[in-house]
């Protein structure tokens, strides 16, 4: 196929691209805004530590929804099928949302499956932790490795114009995309890794308590549904595509010029899929509960009909 060919066939998948993440980005910020209303709402959801991470992703899927909403928007109204041209500076501050969230995404998912690790390998070690000390260690370690990101992203990279390219990948240098998806395939290593032997150890309980009651063992799933459903969702949307890039980047080509934003396609679905995993794990914990009517004054509403029809206590 011609080059000129290429080239604009590769500006109509891109175009799918920025419709199929608009979509998403409404889907994701309304999924975990509704998760971070609970989680603002529920004083008993903000003193369950186990959560911490999650809620975390959650508001980090959230401001990514909406914090790349100028860059998409942008690219999608300035799109042409001839020849895209977009402005680098713009497209440089508003992608800022994207490497970002995914150094934080990457490591806050290595750090659920160390828990996870933890608590089914050395459970006594678990019940000694502090898990909000955990959580909170793992959110540091997450922001200072996105902030580091955000540097490289910035010193390695000179301020030009790229043809037909719609995505931050094409803009930034070789150096930073080269590090970014090495990195990125580390951490996507370490988290696949962590997961094999979660899921190991969980398929060995799970023989041990097949001859034990239903009930110890379903709550014994339960326990674990929300972070090995999230860990899938990871694996599947973030660590699959990390590693892919990481192992093209090293052949020299770019996989961002063809498809476009699809690291951003990829972090909204996960997010989408997080959200729902989330609240469906923990549906009778999460859903909005009923204001209990006062025993007192439906009591006392029926006690006032019956005076009435009496005739006592109103002459």
């Amino acid at each position: 196929m011609a080059p000129k060919q290429l080239g604009a066939l590769s500006n109509d998948i891109t175009l799918g691209v920025y419709i199929f993440i608009l979509t998403f980005q409404g889907l994701c910020s309304a999924i975990n805004g509704y998760i971070l209303y609970l989680f603002i709402m529920r004083r008993d959801l903000q003193k369950n530590k186990h959560m911490r991470l999650v809620i975390f992703l959650s508001l980090g899927d959230f401001l990514l929804a909406i914090g790349e909403l100028p860059y998409i928007i942008y690219m999608t109204i300035n799109w042409s099928h001839t020849l895209i041209d977009y402005d680098p500076m713009y497209i440089m501050v508003t992608a800022q949302p994207l490497p970002l969230q995914l150094k934080i995404s990457a490591t806050v998912t290595v750090g659920i499956a160390l828990s996870r690790n933890i608590a089914l390998f050395f459970p006594s070690l678990f019940r000694r932790m502090d898990l909000g000390d955990f959580s909170n260690g793992v959110i540091l370690v997450a922001i200072i490795f996105a902030l580091f990101d955000d540097f490289l992203y910035w010193y390695t990279t000179t301020i030009e114009h790229h043809l037909n390219c719609g995505t931050i990948g094409c803009f930034v240098s070789d150096r930073f995309r080269y590090y970014w998806g090495i990195s990125n395939m580390i951490l996507g290593f370490m988290a696949v890794a962590l997961s094999i032997t979660i899921f190991w150890k969980l398929q060995m309980v799970s023989k041990k308590k097949s001859s034990d009651p239903g009930g110890s063992k379903s709550k014994y799933a339960k326990a674990n549904r929300t972070s090995t459903g999230i860990l899938m969702s990871s694996l599947l949307f973030i660590t699959v595509p990390s590693v892919c890039v990481g192992v093209v980047e090293l052949t020299g080509f770019s996989i961002f010029k063809l498809i476009g934003p699809f690291y951003s396609a990829c972090l909204l679905v996960s997010g989408c899929c997080n959200g729902i995993i989330f609240i469906s794990s923990n549906w009778d914990n999460v859903k909005l509960k009923k204001p209990k009517t006062s025993v007192i004054m439906v009591t006392r509403a029926s006690i006032v009909p019956s005076m009435a029809n009496s005739g006592g206590g109103w002459n």
